[in-house]
C-alpha cells in the first residue's frame, strides 16, 4: 500500500521502518516538534525519511498545501501521537482513511496518558488498539487491530513503551495485510457515546508529587506510572538545612499493611546489601530501590547512601514557610 507517516515517538519510527521493509510505499514522513518524553526527534524522522527516500516535513499544520500534496492519492495515513484531532478534510486525502494506534481498549481509555492512568488505576492489562480515525472525534471508529499486555504490580510505563515499540509495528503490518484482503475488515466499532466509554486527560509533571499518607499501593503505582521517559514521581527531603527534590525511579511494596508505628514518609530502614530504603506510607511499607536528586545526573541506591532512620521524606508547608522566612532574616 501507499502510506504517509504522521506523528511522533519511537513506536511510529519503528512502524515506518518495518512497513517499508515489508514492501509498502512510504510516500511521505510528517512530524512536529517532539514532546520532552519522546526520545525520537524530528531529526531522527528526517534521517529515516532520507534513508527510505521519502519526502520529509516538520510542521504543525496539516492544512498546508505542502501536506495536501504529499498526502493526496495515498491509500492510508499511519498515525501515532499526532498533537491534534484529524478533521474530515484530512481523512479524505487518503483512499481508505487514517489509521491511528492508541494505548487503550477503546472505547474505554480514550484521550491522553492512557497507559499512565491504567497503571495508576491498578489495571491488570493494557490494550494497544489500531483504528480508523473519524473526523473531529477522539479515539473512536472502526477498530482493526488489538494486542494486549498483562500487567503485574511491578510493570512500569518504561516496560509498556518498550513492549509497544516492538508490538505496534507488527500490529500495523498485520492490519494492512488484512485490509489488502478485505478493505471492510472490522474487529469492533468504538462508539464515542458507548456506556463503557470514558476519557483520560493529560498528566502534568506536578502530578508526580508523592503524598506519603496515601496507601502504599497508590504511591507505588504513581512511581511506576511516571518513571522514564517521564519526569518521575518526586518528594522533598530536608538535608543539612536545605530542601532537596528527590525523584523516585524504582520501588516495590514490602508490606501492604503494618502494625509498626511511624509517621508517613519516615525512613524506617536502610539496607546496604540490597540498596533499598524502606519508607512508612499511610498503611504499609514501601521500598525505594533507586532514586536521584534533581540537581544530580546519576541515580543512587538510597539504602547505601542514607545511614539514618532519623529522617523523613516530604515536608510540611508550615515547616517550609518557616525555613524560607528564617533564611530571609
Amino acid at each position: 500500500m501507499q502510506l504517509v507517516i504522521i506523528g511522533h515517538t519511537q513506536m511510529l519510527y519503528n512502524t515506518a521502518l518495518l512497513l517499508h521493509q515489508q514492501g509498502h510505499q512510504v510516500n511521505a514522513v510528517i512530524t512536529a516538534e517532539a514532546a520532552p518524553e519522546n526520545n525520537c526527534t524530528g531529526e531522527d524522522f528526517q534521517k529515516l525519511a532520507d534513508s527510505i527516500e521519502a519526502p520529509f516535513l516538520l510542521t504543525n499544520n496539516l492544512d498546508s498545501l505542502e501536506v495536501i500534496e504529499l498526502c493526496r492519492g495515498s491509500d492510508v495515513g499511519i498515525s501515532i501521537n499526532w498533537k491534534t484531532l484529524f478533521h474530515e478534510r484530512h481523512i479524505n486525502l487518503f483512499r481508505l482513511g487514517i489509521l491511528n494506534a492508541h494505548h487503550g481498549d477503546l472505547p474505554k481509555y480514550r484521550g491522553n496518558a492512557c497507559s499512565n492512568w491504567a497503571i495508576i488505576e491498578g489495571d491488570q492489562s493494557i490494550t494497544a488498539s489500531v483504528h480508523f480515525v473519524e473526523g473531529d472525534k477522539l479515539d473512536c471508529g472502526r477498530i482493526v487491530g488489538k494486542r494486549q499486555l498483562r500487567l503485574n504490580e511491578n510493570t512500569t510505563i518504561t516496560d509498556i513503551y518498550s513492549w509497544s515499540e516492538k508490538v505496534l509495528p507488527e500490529l500495523f503490518v498485520q492490519v494492512l495485510d488484512k485490509l489488502q484482503s478485505d478493505e471492510s475488515y472490522t474487529l469492533k466499532y468504538a462508539d464515542l457515546d458507548s456506556s463503557e466509554s470514558f476519557r483520560c486527560y493529560p498528566r502534568l509533571p506536578e502530578y508526580g508529587f508523592i503524598e506519603w499518607n496515601a496507601s502504599v499501593k497508590t504511591i507505588h503505582n504513581l512511581i511506576r506510572a511516571t518513571c522514564y521517559p517521564f519526569s518521575g514521581a518526586y518528594t522533598y527531603h530536608v538535608c543539612e538545612g536545605k530542601v532537596r527534590k528527590l525523584i523516585v525511579i524504582k520501588s516495590r511494596i514490602v508490606q501492604s499493611q503494618t502494625k509498626d508505628l511511624a509517621m508517613p514518609g519516615h525512613v524506617i530502614k536502610n539496607d546496604k546489601n540490597s540498596g533499598e530504603s524502606w519508607i512508612k506510607s499511610g498503611d504499609g511499607i514501601l521500598a525505594l530501590a533507586e532514586c536521584r536528586y534533581e540537581n544530580e545526573t546519576e541515580a543512587f541506591l538510597p539504602g547505601q547512601r542514607w545511614t539514618s532512620i532519623r529522617m523523613t521524606l516530604g515536608i510540611r508547608v508550615e515547616d517550609w514557610i518557616y525555613m524560607i522566612n528564617t533564611q530571609k532574616t
